[in-house]
This record gives C-alpha cells, sequence and structure tokens, in this order.
C-alpha cells in the first residue's frame, strides 16, 4: 500500500478519534459536572443515592440474664446449667444456685426479727407508761406546790400575825396577873390593919396573898421568856422553815418536770431507735426472701441458650462464664452469664454522622452476607439511634426478611446496601453551582438571553457525590453558570 495513503488514514482515524473523544467528554459533561468556568446544561435523569455499611445479622429479641441480688452473695451452682446451645421455653429452669444457707440465714433473721418486734413492743409500753407517770407526777407536785403557796400565803396573812399577838397577850396577861395579885395583897394589908380579925386567920389570908403574887412574879417571868422567844426566835424560824419549804417544793417541781421531760426524751430516742432498726430488720428479710427466689434462675421466654452476651450483636464470654455454669461454680453479681435468644433476627450496624440525616426509618436495602455473597436478605430500616456509640458512629438497626435462609444465625457479619433516595426524573446541578445571597437563600446563576445572567432563587433536594437535586427554580434545559 502506497505509504501517503496509509499516513492519511491515520490522520483520518485520529480525527475521528480526536471527535469521539471530544463527544463523549462532552456529553460527561452534560450528565455529570461541567468543568470549571463552564456551563451545566440542566437535564432531567436518574438521580439515585444509595448507602454502603457493615452490619451483623442479631437476634432480634435477647434476654440477658444475670442476678442482682440485693442482700445475699454467695451464688454458688448447685448442679450444670442448661447446655449452651440448649433449646428451652418460657419458664424452664435455666440454672440453679445452692440455697442452703441462705434459708438458714432467712430462719436466723426471722428469729431476730420476732425479738425485735418483743423488743419494740416493750420499749412503746414502757415510754407510754413513762409517759403517763410524768403527767401524774407533774400533776402530783403541780398541785403540792399549790398548797404549799396557799398555806404560806394564808400563814403569812393570819397565822403569823395571830401567834405575834397571842404572845404579846400572853405576856401581858401575866403581867396583869402579876398587877392584881399585888393590889389584892396591898389592899388586904390595909384592911387587916383596921379590923379586928385574929392574927392567925390574918396571917394565913396574907400568907396566900403573898404567895399568889410569888407566882405571878413566876409566871410573868416564864411569859417574858416565853414571848421574847416566840417573837425573836420561833416565829422568825418558823417563817423561813415555810418559805425554805414552798422554795424546795418549786425547785422540785421544776426539776420533776424536767427530769421527766428528759426521760421520756431519751426513751422516746430509743424508741425510734428501735423502730428504724425494726423496719431494717424487716427489710433485711425481705430481700433475703426476694433473693431465695432468685436462685432458681428460670427462662424469661422460649428460645436457645447462649452462653455470654451479645453486645451490639456480636456474641462473646463463652469461654469464660462455662466454667462458671458448672456445678460448684461461682457467678458474680451483676454478671451476664447467659442470654436467651427468642426465634428471629435483625441486621444491626453503625452509619456515620455525614449520612444520618439521610437516613430514616422505612428505608429499604438488602444484606449481604459475607458468608455467601450471592444471596440477599431484603432489610427494612426499624431504628436509628440519636446517641453516639463512638465519635461520629451512630447505630442503626434493621428489620431482615429471611424467607428460607435458615442457616443465618446471631453474629454473623454482612454488607448493608440502602436505596436511601430514587428519582427517575431528577434536575441536578453541580452542588459547587449554588450560592448564597445577602437574604440568606439558595441561589443558582441562570444564562439569560443574549447572553445575560440571572440570580435565581431556588430549593434543594439531597446531595451526593457532588451533584444536588433541585426541586424548584430551574427547568430542563436551563443553563447554570460554574464558578
Amino acid at each position: 500500500m502506497n505509504r501517503n495513503i496509509i499516513k492519511d488514514m491515520k490522520q483520518i482515524l485520529k480525527l475521528a478519534a480526536t471527535v469521539m473523544l471530544g463527544f463523549t467528554l462532552s456529553a460527561a459533561d452534560e450528565n455529570t459536572t461541567a468543568k470549571p468556568g463552564g456551563i451545566h446544561k440542566v437535564k432531567s435523569g436518574p438521580f439515585n443515592i444509595n448507602l454502603s455499611l457493615k452490619g451483623t445479622f442479631a437476634p432480634a429479641k435477647a434476654h440477658a440474664i444475670l442476678l442482682r441480688p440485693k442482700a445475699w452473695t454467695d451464688l454458688t451452682v448447685a448442679e450444670d446449667a442448661a447446655a449452651h446451645g440448649t433449646t428451652v421455653s418460657a419458664n424452664d429452669v435455666l440454672v440453679k444456685l445452692k440455697a442452703k444457707k441462705l434459708e438458714e440465714k432467712i430462719a436466723d433473721t426471722r428469729l431476730a426479727l420476732e425479738l425485735s418486734s418483743l423488743d419494740y413492743a416493750v420499749a412503746v409500753a414502757e415510754y407510754t407508761f413513762a409517759t403517763n407517770i410524768a403527767v401524774m407526777d407533774r400533776t402530783v407536785a403541780t398541785n403540792a406546790l399549790a398548797r404549799l403557796e396557799a398555806d404560806f400565803k394564808r400563814y403569812e396573812a393570819k397565822t403569823l400575825a395571830l401567834s405575834e399577838k397571842s404572845a404579846r397577850f400572853s405576856l401581858l396577861t401575866s403581867q396583869n396577873s402579876l398587877a392584881y395579885a399585888e393590889e389584892e395583897l396591898k389592899q388586904l394589908k390595909k384592911m387587916y390593919a383596921a379590923d379586928d380579925i385574929t392574927e392567925e386567920t390574918e396571917e394565913i389570908i396574907l400568907q396566900r396573898a403573898t404567895h399568889a403574887v410569888n407566882r405571878a412574879k413566876h409566871f410573868l417571868e416564864r411569859s417574858e421568856s416565853t414571848a421574847a422567844n416566840t417573837l425573836t426566835a420561833t416565829l422568825p424560824r418558823e417563817k423561813e422553815d415555810k418559805i425554805d419549804a414552798l422554795e424546795r417544793a418549786r425547785l422540785g417541781t421544776t426539776k420533776t418536770t424536767s427530769t421527766h421531760q428528759e426521760k421520756i426524751r431519751k426513751l422516746k430516742i430509743g424508741l425510734d431507735q428501735q423502730a428504724i432498726a425494726l423496719k431494717r430488720a424487716e427489710e433485711g428479710l425481705a430481700k433475703l426472701e426476694a433473693d431465695l427466689k432468685l436462685l432458681s434462675v428460670r427462662a424469661p421466654a422460649g428460645g436457645m441458650v447462649y452462653y455470654g452476651k451479645f453486645t451490639d450483636g456480636i456474641w462473646g464470654g463463652q469461654k469464660m462464664v462455662a466454667p462458671k455454669l458448672r456445678k460448684e461454680g461461682k457467678l458474680a453479681a451483676g454478671e451476664v452469664f447467659m442470654t436467651v435468644l427468642e426465634p428471629g433476627l435483625v441486621v444491626v450496624g453503625s452509619i456515620g454522622e455525614a449520612d444520618l440525616r439521610k437516613v430514616a426509618g422505612g428505608i429499604t436495602g438488602w444484606a449481604t452476607p459475607t458468608a455467601e455473597p450471592a444471596h440477599r436478605v431484603p432489610v427494612t430500616v426499624k431504628s436509628i439511634s440519636r446517641v453516639p456509640t463512638a465519635p461520629g458512629q451512630y447505630a442503626i438497626r434493621l428489620v431482615a426478611n429471611l424467607g428460607d435462609k435458615g442457616y443465618l444465625v446471631p453474629g454473623m457479619s454482612c454488607d448493608i446496601k440502602l436505596k436511601v433516595y430514587e428519582n427517575n426524573a431528577a434536575l441536578t446541578v453541580p452542588s459547587k453551582a449554588l450560592r448564597q445571597n445577602e437574604a440568606g437563600a439558595t441561589v443558582l446563576h441562570v444564562k439569560g438571553p443574549m447572553g445575560s445572567t440571572e440570580e435565581r432563587v431556588v430549593k434543594i433536594g439531597n446531595s451526593h457525590g457532588g451533584k444536588t437535586v433541585i426541586t424548584e427554580g430551574i427547568k430542563a434545559g436551563d443553563e447554570v453558570l460554574l464558578p
């Protein structure tokens, strides 16, 4: 073949290739993103968002089996527990723990509680008695004091003055008696000097009169002594004694009242303490009795027994727990040692915060088991946690339609594909073409007639892969200016 012809054919093929390449690039620009500083022509076409996640098949409902005793700490296995992988019905015994020591403890506690009840009853009776006695003693002391005060008032007002008056009157009487006797003797002597009575008779009468005078003098001396003693010693001392007795009675009444109050207060404190102790003993017994019921662990629902626990769909802890579930094994309070899995599976996974707002309940997709990549399990988003499980990650839970895929078991991994958004007639623009005006609205710069540019307010939808759906503000055929 002529070398020139070959050369011309090569140039023609090169030109054709260049033309085709240009066509291809142009088509790509129209359907994806135009080159910087260019123009994007809006077209209606499919726009889909599919989200890929990693997931795990998990039980639809799992019951963690653990013990939370209120008081008892000895959780010793009495006989081997139900085997790992056993299918059980609701209320079947999963494991029995030794109960003898706890039963003995309960019996001792009941006796102690009975004694505490008796002690409390005695304390109540003593408190009641002391309260009543205190009232009576205060009444008696108060009444006695009132009588003493009344007696002292009468004594001061009448008795004391009368006694003083009696002492003075007795003295005056003795004085008068002496004066009368002396006057009578004097008159007898005058009379006998003038009459003719015999000397013997006169002597007898005068002797009697003289004796009367002497006796009156004696009585006067005694009366003077008695009156002086009464007025200066006996009556003042008697008054002092009565005042002292009255003050002692007042102090005694105050002491009685105060002492009884303190005694009653002390008894009340002791009674309150016994009441608290009794209540605590009752609560302690109730806790032990409740703990006794825990020692026969039963299945809360029908399903399969797994040793260990499921966390975020991942099963673990079987090797550590298994020895504890044999006879004489020791369980710890709060430790999940078994999990009962009800029939049915769900898919759990984790979604990043960037995709969080794109996914909502009801979105569908499929899960591909890692063990069977050719199989698809339809899934539907059930819930998304609003609390992060890790920085930037949120738990997602999906309902799985297993169909005939009975080989799937909890703990198997899978790949999740979700149809987040699907629109076969979407109007999209490159995301970088979107702007925000001074009013805060989202705008596009659209090419107008005769090369003019129009700022157009638009409403946007989903964004993905550098493209954003426009729901209002543009139509197919519009030309959007790119920055």
